[in-house]
């Protein structure tokens, strides 16, 4: 009982924590002057980490699917990155993350998510 709790906490945890990263690249994208204190992307990950967590440990067979799902497509983006454009993506997510000083990094453009929206589907066969 405890592992299989414990299981379900670590796979809510990582739905979170994947979840806070969007938010925070969608925060740093939308906002014209971003907070740039250390405490704001750590109650973003933390918090929504430990929301995902107890939300999987109520309703584990939606969020465990849910959560499985958006980690597939994270590790699919990724590798598609790495042979697309060598981490250019997770270059760019990286530094929209991190709090310290900054190096340049060019915009993301519809075009390079477009690119990663025609290579994903090739893989799948649509």
């Amino acid at each position: 009982m405890l592992v299989r709790s414990v299981g379900l906490f670590m796979v809510g945890l990582l739905l979170g924590l994947l979840v806070g990263i969007g938010t925070l690249i969608g925060m740093e994208e939308l906002s014209s002057n971003p907070p740039r204190s250390v405490w704001v992307p750590l109650g973003v990950l933390l918090g929504l980490g430990m929301l995902f967590a107890v939300l999987t440990l109520q309703w584990q067979r939606c969020f465990t699917t849910l959560s499985t799902a958006v980690f597939g497509a994270a590790v699919i983006v990724v590798a598609t990155d790495y042979f697309v454009e060598l981490f250019a993506l997770v270059r760019y997510i990286y530094e929209r993350v991190k709090t310290g000083p900054r190096e340049p990094v060019g915009s993301l453009c519809l075009f390079v998510c477009f690119r990663y929206s025609k290579v994903v589907c090739a893989l799948n066969g649509l």
